[in-house]
């Protein structure tokens, strides 16, 4: 995945620990077991442990929950692209375009997703999401994601 904007473990720390609780907080993430791995200057990755209330009746990761593994992921790699001074910030998505290749098949859907380009209240994502199995990551599907900066807000 090629990268435009500068990626870096630069986050203060600060920063990282608002975002990670944030995160943590979230009660949709909560309720599908989505979990932040890392975090960092435009980037992020989040893992899902894939259980049986999360399969579609063919027995893989329904569709939609891969999907919102991507928003949410390509989410903070675009609030870890803001200021400390920034913490009232929000992101919205406004567009997002989702490619899945194979069924999401395994004990684990990972994600990494980094910022691609920010612009003046625009951040441009990129998010994929894996299965992690006996053998080595699958590519599941990918997202490209663009979100707007909401300056001054925080909760819903």
């Amino acid at each position: 995945m090629s990268c435009i904007y500068p990626v870096s473990s630069a986050l203060p720390a600060a920063m990282r620990e608002r975002l990670a609780r944030q995160f943590a907080a979230e009660p949709a993430y909560a309720h599908i077991g989505l979990v932040l791995t890392d975090l960092a200057r435009g980037f992020c990755r989040s893992a899902t442990p894939v259980r049986p209330a999360l399969l579609h009746h063919r027995g893989a990761l329904q569709g939609g929950l891969l999907a919102m593994i991507a928003d949410s992921t390509a989410g903070y790699a675009a609030l870890a692209t803001l200021d400390d001074e920034a913490a009232a910030d929000d992101m919205a998505t406004v567009e997002f375009r989702t490619a899945f290749y194979r069924p999401l098949v395994g004990a684990l859907a990972l994600c990494r997703a980094r910022a691609t380009f920010v612009a003046r209240g625009m951040v441009f994502c990129q998010a994929e999401v894996f299965a992690e199995r006996e053998e080595p990551e699958r590519l599941c599907g990918e997202a490209n994601l663009t979100f707007r900066r909401l300056r001054g807000r925080s909760g819903a």
